[in-house]
């Protein structure tokens, strides 16, 4: 029961429990829980919050609730759920986790594996999270072989008269046909699920024992299934990465910019990377990063043990507050916080973190507008640029040649802007030549306004591209124009980029070189504008070697459509008949007049 003030600190319980802040409206700003409520509600008025945060809720605070718990534990799990109830501004709150994948072993008389998402309203034993769905695919698809469970719907299963594909290439007992015993069925459920526990290396000389015994009795087909399940199991062992880091681990660490905050979770399993989870915080971003991690904790293993290791990032003494944490929501857990300071388990974290960076990037106009400051400040620019342009060629061995331009400003990729260009006039491998046709043609269009002059351009390419770059915009009165010559290094590695401008101070000449290198804000953007318009370049260069490989020289003849197109081919069974075929012979084909009939001829004998 919540108990209501007006009441004076003295008077408040030393017993464990949950409280609410509350403003002048009696709107919630803050949901805590306590060991002791007198100590933690006290403590907010006794002294001046170090956190400007927690300083302008306690400004706001007119009144406050609490309610005793039975244990810490349990009012660690109260405020959980009362978090996510009711959502308080100060409190923080993480993406809804229910759409996390997890692997379920149903609880039925033949239970199955399935991946799994939502609230737990099935019953069965559930193994996760996985961070993706396809780390439980393969995980499904490894336990069909080895262990041979039913993977059909029930209403698939109760109705079957005989065994379905899966039987019939050795990935299903067939439980649906009788064509095993429950009790041998259930012998392959308790061989999943200590697999799925980590006990591989057990089940693994069981097997090997029952192959050999098998064996020895001329069992030869039994025994061959056992030598089957044994390769598939030791295939996902070989899988293991070799390192020095537990085989079960997660890694947990933050990644901030101004408005967002993103927790990363790596998570490993039997010896496995399956990859990085990335939760966005929803609210709070300006919480510390212990509150954040404490949410973290709660919402990922309050229903789930954990790992034997958590790898995070953390001061030592905050490590062992959220240790305790563990120790709260799971009683006899055995899993430890380490704080690496050198080694894999650092690089791990580095590795996890870099995920979490990219995804932020991706999400955040705040940072694509701090590259934009860095490239300004890197080349001395008097002002930000506010969008940027990038060029680059295709072809496949000089055929084929196509361009394409790509725009990106502080909000990421501007694709309303995107164009494609053909070049067949282009002489085979000519790339000056290609630079030249497809900028007269963008600065064409920037005179006539149909696109927007950007305030630089990317030039993929040195000095020799940056020159025609630079001819071509003078030819249309954009001389002012900034472009940016990108040569790739030796090694064509991010990083050993030269940077050419075309400028030198206030003058318009080909300016000093520069290799800013790849921890540079600068150039990671400049190379995410660069390969975007690689991308699109080598997108439609694909799109035109395909339709090419479906069409002839017939597609060159006005007047030529599907419908006559069709007839000739029908008519003389194929290309190769019309290209044998004589001007009297064409013209017999209905639909083709004598003069179309010369008009296909000439196409096929130039």
């Amino acid at each position: 029961m919540w108990v209501n003030p007006p009441i004076t600190l003295s008077e408040l319980p030393q017993e464990p429990g949950i409280y609410r802040m509350l403003d002048d409206k009696r709107k919630i700003l803050y949901v805590g829980k306590a060991r002791n409520l007198k100590k933690r509600i006290s403590s907010y008025f006794q002294r001046r919050p170090d956190s400007l945060r927690t300083q302008a809720m306690v400004k706001q605070i007119c009144d406050v609730e609490f309610s005793m718990a039975a244990s810490e534990a349990e009012a660690l799990i109260l405020e959980h759920n009362l978090i996510k109830q009711l959502k308080p501004r100060y409190n923080v709150l993480l993406k809804d986790s229910k759409s996390y994948p997890y692997l379920l072993l149903t609880d039925e008389a033949y239970p199955r594996l399935k991946l799994y998402r939502g609230k737990r309203g099935e019953t069965g034993e559930y193994f996760g999270p996985f961070p993706n769905a396809g780390a439980v695919r393969q995980t499904l698809h490894i336990m069909q072989k080895a262990f041979l469970l039913r993977d059909c719907e029930n209403s698939v299963f109760n109705n079957r008269s005989r065994p379905c594909m899966q039987h019939q290439i050795g990935r299903c007992t067939a439980p649906c046909c009788n064509l095993i015993s429950k009790t041998g069925y259930a012998a392959q459920v308790n061989e999943a699920n200590r697999f799925l526990k980590g006990r591989d290396a057990e089940l693994l000389k069981c097997w090997e024992i029952s192959m050999a015994e098998a064996s020895e009795t001329m069992a030869f087909e039994k025994a061959a299934q056992y030598r089957d399940r044994i390769q598939a199991l030791r295939t996902v062992l070989a899988g293991r990465d070799g390192t020095e880091l537990p085989d079960d681990s997660d890694a947990v660490t933050l990644v901030r910019s101004a408005t967002t905050v993103i927790a990363c979770v790596g998570v490993r399993r039997g010896g496995r990377n399956l990859g990085t989870h990335n939760i966005r915080v929803e609210q709070a971003v300006d919480a510390e990063d212990f509150e954040i991690f404490q949410s973290l904790l709660i919402e990922r293993y309050r229903s789930e043990k954990p790992p034997a290791e958590i790898v995070m990032t953390m001061e030592e003494a905050e490590g062992s507050e959220l240790q305790r944490l563990l120790r709260l929501l799971h009683g006899g857990s055995r899993s430890v916080i380490r704080i690496p300071k050198r080694g894999a388990r650092l690089n791990w974290l580095e590795e996890v973190k870099r995920s979490g960076e990219e995804s932020l990037a991706s999400r955040s106009n705040v940072d694509q507008q701090a590259a934009f400051e860095a490239l300004a400040t890197l080349f001395e620019l008097e002002e930000t640029p506010q969008s940027i342009a990038a060029v680059d060629n295709a072809h496949l061995g000089g055929k084929q040649t196509v361009a394409a331009i790509t725009y990106a400003n502080w909000g990421g990729p501007d694709k309303s802007n995107y164009r494609k260009y053909k070049l067949d006039k282009v002489p085979a491998g000519d790339d000056y030549e290609a630079m030249r046709q497809v900028l007269s043609r963008f600065f064409r269009s920037i005179n006539e306004d149909a696109i927007p002059c950007p305030d630089l351009m990317i030039i993929d390419g040195g000095k020799g591209q940056l020159s025609i770059a630079m001819e071509t915009a003078d030819e249309f009165g954009l001389s002012d124009l900034k472009l940016l010559g990108v040569a790739k290094g030796k090694s064509r590695k991010l990083g050993n980029e030269v940077l050419w401008p075309s400028w030198r101070g206030n003058c318009r000449e080909i300016g000093h070189p520069s290799t800013p290198g790849k921890y540079s804000p600068a150039l990671l953007l400049i190379a995410r504008v660069r390969d975007e318009a690689h991308r699109f370049a080598g997108q439609y260069m694909r799109k035109r070697k395909k339709q090419s490989m479906f069409s002839s020289q017939l597609d060159t003849v006005s007047g030529i459509g599907s419908a006559k197109r069709t007839s000739l081919l029908k008519h003389f069974g194929g290309i190769d008949g019309i290209k044998r075929a004589g001007r009297e012979q064409l013209a017999e084909v209905t639909g083709i007049s004598d003069k179309l009939a010369d008009a296909i001829f000439s196409a096929f004998h130039k």
